[in-house]
């Protein structure tokens, strides 16, 4: 293990440093820059209550300084803020204008688009022979995904083609005979008086 030296540390910064000198003789921060003033009192309490005076107002100076400079900088930086936080406005605002329209952009072509599917699918069941009114309403059910819808459109439709259908058939349908007449004999019971 290595050994370390330790170097004595006086923790007492502000304090005055001890007459007799425990290896601090060579600093002067603590007495103002004067070597020799912790032995002669008389002339501490003259001169370093005047040098004490003077470095206090040189920092109150140095401090007003400083503090007028650091308000210039915090006004300067809000005034740098406040004009990015307009600029952004008016960058927000035109995003905002531009999404806007690209939304009703969108809606304006998916309802042209539902409209064109819609008249897709309508042609279709046309071909079918759907009326144009059933046609119009199973296109709009089939593009909306309405099976429910779609499915008893679909019902009626075949409904009236059934009952299309039967009155054709009758009206295609021969007359019966109408019945025998009184002269003629049955040819059934003729058979059986032979």
């Amino acid at each position: 293990m290595r050994k370390k030296e330790f170097i004595p540390m006086n923790l007492q910064l502000f304090a005055e440093p001890p007459a007799g000198g425990d290896g601090d003789a060579g600093d002067t921060s603590a007495t103002g820059g004067k070597s020799g003033e912790g032995s002669n009192k008389a002339d501490l309490d003259g001169d370093d209550d005047v040098s004490l005076a003077e470095q206090v107002a040189q920092l109150k100076v140095q401090n007003a300084k400083l503090k007028k400079a650091n308000d210039k900088a915090t006004s300067e930086a809000a005034s740098y803020k406040k004009q990015l936080r307009e600029k952004q406005t008016a960058e927000e605002i035109a995003l905002q204008e531009k999404a806007e329209k690209e939304a009703e952009r969108e809606e304006q072509f998916q309802k042209l688009l539902r409209e064109n599917t819609i008249t897709k699918f309508e042609k279709n069941f046309l071909a079918l022979g759907y009326p144009a009114d059933l046609a119009a309403k199973a296109a709009a059910a089939q593009c909306d995904n309405d099976t429910d819808e779609l499915f008893s459109i679909q019902q009626t439709f075949i409904e009236e083609k059934e009952k299309t259908m039967k009155a054709d058939w009758m009206k295609s349908m021969p007359n019966p005979p109408a019945g025998n007449s009184d002269d003629d004999e049955d040819a059934f019971l003729k058979g059986f008086n032979m």
